[in-house]
């Protein structure tokens, strides 16, 4: 065999290896169904009742369990105090759902709440619908 046909063989062999990744890389198109994605958190740890929905506020705010009344519709009141030493405006909200699960209408908009440091709140949502059983309370920073 020829000395200079070793390069000229290695080099050719990774032309052949590298051509079929470089098509599947960047020049066709994803043409997958985009199948979701399953959730790694188990149920009931996955769909908390109440919700921080800002990840840095998480370690600052605390909450003492919720008072649920029902006369005639559902009354949500979740206690909640600042844990710092600074003063924050959140807003919050009370999603309700019926029997099955089903979010129902119309949805509370967002309540503007200040809060000082160390202060104790008592964040309080009626249902409109008598079909309400259950809820969810979220709290982000305010805008």
């Amino acid at each position: 065999m020829n000395r200079n046909a070793h390069p000229v063989l290695a080099l050719a062999l990774l032309a052949v290896t590298l051509l079929p990744m470089a098509m599947l890389g960047g020049c066709a198109a994803d043409k997958s169904p985009g199948a979701g994605q399953g959730d790694p958190w188990i149920a009931p740890y996955n769909d908390p009742q109440i919700t921080v929905l800002t990840p840095e506020l998480r370690s600052w705010l605390g909450f003492q369990p919720a008072v649920v009344v029902r006369e005639p519709t559902l009354t949500v009141q979740v206690p909640m105090r600042n844990m710092s030493e600074r003063t924050y405006l959140l807003a919050y909200r009370i999603l309700f759902y019926d029997q099955d699960g089903m979010e129902l209408d119309p949805k509370m908009g967002w309540k503007m709440v200040p809060l000082s440091p160390k202060q104790n709140v008592r964040l309080r949502a009626n249902a409109l619908d008598e079909r309400a059983v259950n809820y969810r309370f979220e709290v982000k920073w305010s805008r």
